[in-house]
């Protein structure tokens, strides 16, 4: 009511919730290396002291969208399972202006990636993360992400768990010029973000993770289903065969009738594995 500047409550959403199992989310702002400052979120486990928890690391996707302050199911999920959840609108979000957007560009693994590393080491650094269980997760682009993670900061998680996430940026070109064209704005814009494979196939290759299996040192769970046409389960596929050539550990769940973004049925199938994963490494 703007007239009494009061707020009525009409319903709630996820009535069967109950309030004292979500985690308290807060704002948590950064400082990366280059000095530049990092906005992103903190989501609390509920009824923990807020010190040396271990912590999931969940970079968003697009890359070109951001978290929000609110209610995410995945998040509070892994929040009422006793982890601190850390979510970082790293360079190259939307929603911060084009300067901060367009310094993502061609920065897929490296600013990016470092956005993310700085912020999981500030939470080291305060107390709020245990140096020793952290593991990062993330879907779509932030499954790329996790998947850098994995093999380019090896020595920071525990474990990584990749949903529906890209693991060759060439790949994720040729099969984009193949469903769009090469004169489409999908294919333009793509170019834009990760570079041209006529004159940057050798800087392409040197950032994407399958290329570099043998550096991992984590368990990896790949997770994708069946269905997906944004990023096919090729990537997947192709990363599960790189990690088992290099002997590491990596378990692969395919969700059948899924696409890349998951309903119901693919959300209870991702909860699960997490909730069997995410203990065996870092506890909860």
């Amino acid at each position: 009511d703007s007239a009494t500047r009061k707020v009525t409550t009409i319903g709630k959403a996820y009535e069967g919730l109950p309030a004292e199992a979500f985690g308290e989310m807060l704002s948590f702002t950064y400082t990366a290396r280059d000095g530049a400052k990092i906005p992103g979120y903190i989501t609390m486990p509920p009824g923990k002291p807020g010190k040396n928890l271990p912590m999931i690391v969940m970079p968003h996707g697009g890359p070109e969208l951001r978290d929000v302050m609110g209610y995410d199911d995945w998040v509070q999920f892994l929040a009422n399972r006793g982890y601190a959840v850390f979510q970082p609108n790293f360079r190259g979000s939307g929603g911060y202006g084009k300067a901060f957007l367009e310094a993502g560009y061609r920065q897929w693994g490296r600013r990016m990636q470092d956005d993310i590393t700085d912020g999981v080491k500030a939470l080291i650094a305060d107390g709020t993360a245990d140096a020793n269980r952290i593991c990062i997760v993330g879907a779509s682009y932030g499954g790329y992400a996790a998947l850098a993670g994995g093999a380019f900061t090896p020595e920071l998680y525990k474990c990584v768990v990749s949903i529906a996430g890209v693991s060759d940026i060439a790949l994720m070109l040729k099969e984009e010029k193949f469903d769009r064209g090469s004169d489409s704005y999908a294919y333009e814009y793509w170019r834009r973000w990760v570079g041209d494979p006529q004159t940057d196939m050798e800087e392409i290759k040197a950032w994407s993770p399958v290329n570099h299996a043998a550096k991992f040192a984590a368990p990896v769970m790949l997770v994708h289903g069946r269905e997906d046409s944004t990023v096919r389960v090729t990537h997947s596929v192709a990363m599960e065969e790189a990690l088992k050539k290099a002997g590491k550990s990596v378990k692969f769940v395919r969700v059948k009738y899924e696409g890349h973004s998951f309903g119901p049925y693919g959300d209870l199938e991702l909860l699960k594995a997490l909730d069997e994963f995410l203990p065996q490494h870092i506890g909860n």
